[in-house]
């Protein structure tokens, strides 16, 4: 398993916006192979920042899975509106 992390800006003042899209577009990770679950965490101390995480059984299923699938592409447009930037996706592996 490999987890899919990154930290995430969103406008400031759409919070509850993006947290309502954020659902919708989590249903949409749901279908794809390798998938095995996401959680989103809003930061304490900067509202509109946000950590998100995902579980994939491989690097594969996500970034050739996922990214090239018509699901990755309804994602991006539920929530890429709300980005203040682009965010940048790193895998890591559990060691302990």
């Amino acid at each position: 398993m490999v987890q899919e992390t990154f930290f995430l800006e969103v406008k400031p003042g759409t919070q509850q916006e993006f947290e309502h899209a954020f659902k919708k577009a989590a249903v949409l990770m749901t279908t794809a192979k390798g998938f095995l679950g996401s959680e989103l965490q809003r930061c304490v101390e900067q509202e509109n920042k946000y950590l998100v995480c995902v579980h994939w059984e491989t690097v594969e299923d996500h970034v050739i899975g996922f990214k090239n699938s018509p699901a990755f592409q309804k994602m991006k447009a539920l929530i890429g509106p709300f980005y203040l930037h682009i965010p940048q996706a790193e895998h890591y592996r559990r060691i302990v």
